[in-house]
């Protein structure tokens, strides 16, 4: 009889701690390329470093490759699912965790699953995507099911978690928290980080895909159960997870920061003229901060920026210098405050929608308060609301490319030279189309 292994075998506490570790790292999985492609879809930032002709070609003119880099975009993900799958099996078939820490263990592998599973339905759009992969190598490849499928599927796996972890009760996790996780070292807590993603997810859905009321309503209870606070601001914006950077050997560094006088990344100059100023004139504070201009201006076929993101940077002594140990936020207060504005539009609420832009304009951008009152059109409030996601969540998810995709809006995104396109999604790698029987790209499936 074949033995299972040792892993999944009725591993000791020690032994799943170290794989709950390995599930935490995969948390780590193309964060500095997602951020990359995305920036480059959306017009947000360039890549301009010159030593890979897809970077001012394919990602912004194509054709895009289906067996390049949107194979390794796409295969990357799924490798750290199956590192979750087999986590999950260990953990159902040990007898050395209690019940709660059984429980525990469970809930906070669900939700890293579910969060890698909403980065792809973020990625891949109308094609969909398989969710049924935790199979034999020797059995059929799993089916693609829709966007509409696969964002339930994801919403769905958030609560089952959330079930898990409040079963847990008080216990501690059996594994160490991992860095960028602090603030959510109990199952209690770790339910927070749960619950802000599936408001993310929800809000997703209701934009994405027009499901209306349910998803704004569940979005608004997650939103009630998760971290989201109002109290203690400017502060608390930056209250979040973060994936947690190290500058130690052999640990994951900051892929994004890089001196200023780097030729790779630049911001679009496009969104200069997007800046709204604060009221002595000085622009918005999160563009002076995650900003500096350079010279002289960066060309590279026909693109051109002088606009350089230090975000990640140390801008500490009037300098701005790369900082390998920066962190990158997961998901923050001040996203969750803009997901409630957007909440409260699609529920009607536009007073609670005003109060929550305004708490970000004001504490994380020196504006004055919105323009904005409830007979302004509801196109308004989501300018106003993509705007500050823009300035808030810059060069940290590729929001603006994601956010156009979500209200229609990818005819705004500019275009640089005559022949570029902007693409409203990441191609499917052109073996899971040969896997469907289609040609490439894939056509979008329908709901199974």
């Amino acid at each position: 009889m074949t033995k299972l292994p040792r892993v999944t075998n009725n591993p000791s506490k020690l032994i799943l701690a170290r794989a709950a570790t390995g599930v935490f790292f995969g948390n780590y999985t193309e964060v500095g390329p997602d951020i990359q492609i995305y920036t480059i879809y959306g017009r947000e930032g360039y890549n301009l470093l010159g030593n890979d002709p897809r970077e001012t070609g394919e990602a912004i003119s194509g054709p895009q490759d289906p067996g390049g880099r949107a194979g390794g975009n796409w295969f990357n993900k799924y490798q750290a699912i199956r590192t979750i799958n087999t986590y999950l099996r260990a953990v159902n078939n040990t007898v050395n965790l209690t019940a709660g820490e059984k429980a525990a263990s469970l809930g906070f592998a669900q939700t890293m699953k579910a969060a890698m599973f909403l980065r792809l339905a973020v990625r891949s759009g109308t094609y969909g995507l398989p969710i049924d992969v935790d199979r034999p190598i020797d059995a059929a490849p799993a089916p693609f099911v829709s966007q509409a499928a696969a964002f339930a599927y994801v919403s769905a796996l958030f609560d089952t978690a959330k079930t898990n972890l409040q079963a847990a009760g008080s216990v501690a996790f059996p594994f160490p928290i991992a860095p960028g996780f602090e603030s959510f070292n109990t199952p209690p807590l770790f339910l927070q980080f749960n619950r802000a993603l599936k408001a993310r997810a929800e809000v997703f859905r209701a934009t994405l895909l027009a499901c209306g009321a349910t998803c704004w309503t569940n979005a608004q209870t997650a939103l009630g159960e998760s971290f989201l606070t109002r109290t203690g601001l400017p502060a608390s914006l930056s209250l979040g997870a973060h994936y947690g950077y190290n500058t130690d050997a052999n640990e994951p560094q900051n892929p994004i920061t890089e001196k200023l006088d780097a030729v790779r990344y630049f911001v679009h100059p496009s969104l200069a003229a997007l800046v709204q100023n604060q009221a002595g004139g000085a622009p918005d504070a999160r563009w002076s901060a995650k900003t500096r201009i350079v010279a002289p201006p960066r060309d590279l076929n026909g693109v051109s920026s002088n606009i350089k993101p230090v975000m990640y940077n140390d801008n500490s002594g009037g300098t701005s210098i790369a900082d390998l140990g920066a962190d990158i936020p997961i998901i923050k207060n001040e996203e969750l405050l803009l997901l409630s504005a957007e909440v409260n539009l699609g529920l009607g609420n536009k007073t609670a929608a005003i109060a929550d832009i305004d708490s970000v304009r004001i504490h994380s951008g020196g504006l004055a308060p919105s323009t904005l009152t409830i007979v302004s059109a509801d196109s308004a409030f989501v300018t106003e609301i993509l705007y500050n996601r823009l300035l808030s969540l810059l060069w940290e998810q590729g929001v603006r490319w994601i956010d156009a995709r979500r209200y229609g809006r990818l005819a705004s995104l500019p275009i640089d030279r005559p022949g570029d396109q902007v693409f409203p999604s990441m191609i499917v790698p052109a073996g899971e189309c040969d896997a469907r029987g289609l040609d490439s790209p894939c056509t979008p499936p329908v709901t199974p």
